[in-house]
């Protein structure tokens, strides 16, 4: 009997997503035992890549990286595609006549999808591969079928209208119902479709433990923003009617889910309030530095407001910023009504993208780099752990001294030498490098604001003390909610 060859060992095969039990871990850390030091030099902020990596960071990289690892910044999230009429014009950054805006595309810093708040993966079933992944990409999509959050059972439809944003990680389309509908709410909605990351979709030198790491953490992302989303209710803030499939909603898992029925990226699309308004940058640049005082008051009020029911659910925002404020109404129309009742009784803004938002426990710090190069407080720039409140209201601050000044704080002065012109933006953020120009000689409650949430973190106001300065409590008071 011939005597037969012996049997290989059988070796566990992973593929490109495993157990969501095994921890991520970095691969040189392990080996080396280094870690990023506690105490951090930093001796020049002439570049941002001299920035130095967060003490705690999640997940730590699988490759070999140097305590001073680079963080691409770029100067916009990318280009919106305007609306015919509610945002007509260029869209600029506010910044001073002096020194207008560079052509080139300005893109929102940060970590998604490669931010995580968990060391935890997702368990999917797909085998290594180095082919591109099909992506459910329905961009020209004339119809959509979504499902309401409260009937997930029935289907509605929507007519696309047109495109009305575009960032890194979505686009944006404007839908209007073709089923007979007697909620108001849902003739016309915003829809908010994911991206996935190009190096997700080529994946020709993305090896499989990255590729399982990087959708687990875009999922983790997706599922905290849907979850957030859903909690949320309040006027001020964008409101989250339905998805495009009800896994997105029931599932914890729902690119897993939805992976392990078909072999493709699925496409979600998150059917959002409207806002014809447009959105808050695009509406002060057309004031060409005339937006009156008391608008800025009403509209920081209430934008105040809706940080604070945030903050009171102990929910962080993390990317406050002019473009992500939206209106109700054209600004035009607001300024007509500031005699009219409905000034002071209905909202007349929405927040929105809360892609890097966060749920946190009292006290709780944060390590995570996301955020917006010119809303981003020094902390974040510094790699340290930070108070997500606290970074908040420095946004705010920089929000507010940009519809008073017509330009942003951080943004080189008109008198600003070449040397000054050609220092990074993160370098005045951490020098704390501000002025008043326009306002100089002026005496406005606002400023108060600006000079207590443009500071170091040890004296920067929260939100219930910007909500009860003189700039604006009496109109905070005046909004019935």
């Amino acid at each position: 009997m011939p005597e037969e060859d012996p049997q290989a060992p059988k070796v566990p095969q992973k593929g490109i997503f495993d157990s969501e039990n095994e921890p991520l871990r970095s691969e040189n850390a392990s080996q080396n035992g280094q870690v990023t030091p506690l105490s951090l030099m930093i001796p020049t902020f002439e570049s941002v890549q001299t920035l130095p990596t967060p003490m705690t960071y999640t997940p730590p990289a699988h490759s070999a990286k140097s305590p001073r690892q680079a963080l691409v910044i770029s100067k916009r999230r990318g280009d919106a595609v305007q609306p015919a009429k509610e945002n007509a014009g260029a869209q600029h950054r506010v910044v001073s006549e002096l020194f207008p805006l560079p052509e080139a595309a300005q893109q929102r810093v940060s970590s998604l999808p490669t931010v995580s708040e968990s060391s935890s993966t997702t368990d999917f079933s797909l085998s290594a591969r180095s082919d591109p992944i099909e992506v459910d990409t329905v961009d020209d999509q004339e119809i959509l079928i979504g499902y309401m959050l409260d009937r997930l059972d029935v289907p509605m439809r929507w007519k696309k209208v047109r495109q009305i944003g575009s960032g890194n990680f979505s686009n944006v389309f404007l839908y209007e119902s073709i089923d007979q509908t007697t909620d108001p709410r849902l003739r016309l909605v915003s829809v908010k479709r994911i991206k996935y990351p190009e190096e997700l979709v080529n994946r020709q030198a993305l090896n499989p433990q990255l590729a399982k790491d990087l959708l687990s953490r875009l999922e983790s992302s997706l599922s905290r923003e849907l979850a957030i989303l859903k909690s949320l209710d309040y006027p001020s803030i964008v409101k989250l009617y339905g998805v495009n499939n009800p896994v997105f909603i029931t599932s914890k898992k729902p690119l897993r889910d939805l992976m392990l029925r078909e072999d493709r990226l699925p496409h979600c699309d998150m059917i959002m309030s409207y806002c014809s308004g447009g959105d808050l940058l695009v509406a002060a640049t057309s004031c060409n530095g005339k937006l009156e005082v008391s608008v800025v008051q009403r509209l920081f009020s209430e934008l105040v407001m809706a940080v604070k029911y945030l903050h009171d659910n102990n929910v962080i925002h993390r990317d406050l910023k002019l473009e992500n404020v939206l209106l109700k109404f054209p600004l035009d129309a607001i300024i007509d009504m500031k005699d009219s009742p409905v000034y002071l009784k209905h909202h007349l803004i929405e927040l929105a993208d809360f892609g890097l938002c966060k749920k946190i426990e009292p006290g709780e710090l944060c390590t995570a780099r996301c955020g917006s190069e010119d809303y981003v407080s020094p902390e974040i720039l510094m790699g340290i752990p930070y108070d997500g409140r606290l970074s908040d209201t420095w946004a705010l601050g920089v929000i507010l001294f940009g519809l008073l000044e017509d330009r942003l704080p951080f943004d080189p002065p008109p008198n600003a030498s070449v040397r000054q012109r050609n220092r990074a933006t993160s370098h005045r953020i951490a020098r704390y490098e501000w002025k008043w120009l326009r306002l100089l000689n002026e005496d406005l409650d606002a400023k108060q604001i600006v000079q207590h949430t443009l500071t170091r973190k040890s004296e920067r106001w929260r939100i219930d003390q910007i909500r009860e300065s003189s700039f604006v409590k009496s109109t905070a008071d005046a909004l019935p909610f």
